[in-house]
């Protein structure tokens, strides 16, 4: 299957996404794509995948993408030598300075089919995940049939794209309105310690701050008095709180 016109065709939607640019990024964010897209040393496949990725360059999106990424890494084969180094196909690095998420990124091509490839992409996926990368592979198959849905659907975003910020967000554990509810969550950002509280008046469980010896009852609206569990330790209690050792 020839890439090209699809690659092409993606090229130009992207292009026509960044019309409205505010921020005069559009000729800069351009010119490295075509830059990447111009290479001779990079194959088709490369190049339409780099173009999933980059499907909108325009937003302000939680990680940076850096194509062929070199990294110097421990052998865990081998740790009698100092290190070794690997291409990562697409790096996207997400998070902090301190706390980075590391995702590699690989497409598996023809070349990879045999067995000599095989072991050596399990070495190398072995070895990024010791040094802390998540890695996703993607077989040539797969990043043909994405590209088709470009060329059918104008307005498809890329499933690809979808699962590497899923995976992103997973691991950046971001603080959202889905998972603020959750009481470990709540505990971290308050202070407080929020678990399963149960009435002594009519034995409905909802969550609540578990510190407080007094709550009211959500559903039969009475006020009742926290029985400790028994696994539960207080170090003391002061205007009302229970404070956990």
């Amino acid at each position: 299957m020839d890439l090209k016109p699809y690659i092409q065709t993606l090229r130009n939607q992207i292009e026509y996404s960044l019309r409205r640019d505010e921020f005069g990024l559009k000729d800069m964010m351009i010119k490295d794509i075509d830059d990447y897209l111009n290479s001779e040393v990079k194959s088709d496949l490369e190049k339409a995948f780099f173009l999933v990725l980059n499907q909108f360059p325009g937003d302000n999106s939680d990680y940076i993408i850096i194509p062929n990424e070199m990294v110097l890494l421990e052998d865990v084969y081998d740790m009698s030598t100092p290190g070794i180094e690997y291409e990562i196909d697409f790096a996207i690095y997400g998070g902090s300075v301190n706390d980075p998420v590391k995702v590699a990124v690989e497409i598996d091509g023809q070349r990879s089919h045999g067995q000599k490839h095989v072991r050596k992409d399990r070495r190398k996926d072995v070895n990024l995940q010791a040094a802390g990368w998540l890695v996703m592979r993607f077989t040539s198959k797969e990043v043909h049939e994405e590209i088709i849905k470009f060329s059918e659907h104008e307005n498809h975003v890329s499933d690809f794209l979808i699962s590497i910020e899923n995976v992103i967000r997973q691991k950046l554990d971001l603080v959202t309105g889905n998972n603020y509810g959750r009481p470990k969550v709540r505990s971290l950002l308050t202070g407080y310690s929020w678990g399963d509280v149960q009435c002594t008046n009519c034995g409905h469980r909802q969550i609540g701050v578990l510190n407080r010896k007094k709550h009211t009852c959500k559903h039969c609206k009475e006020k009742f008095i926290r029985q400790l569990e028994a696994h539960e330790r207080i170090a003391g209690e002061h205007n009302g709180l229970y404070y956990f050792l």
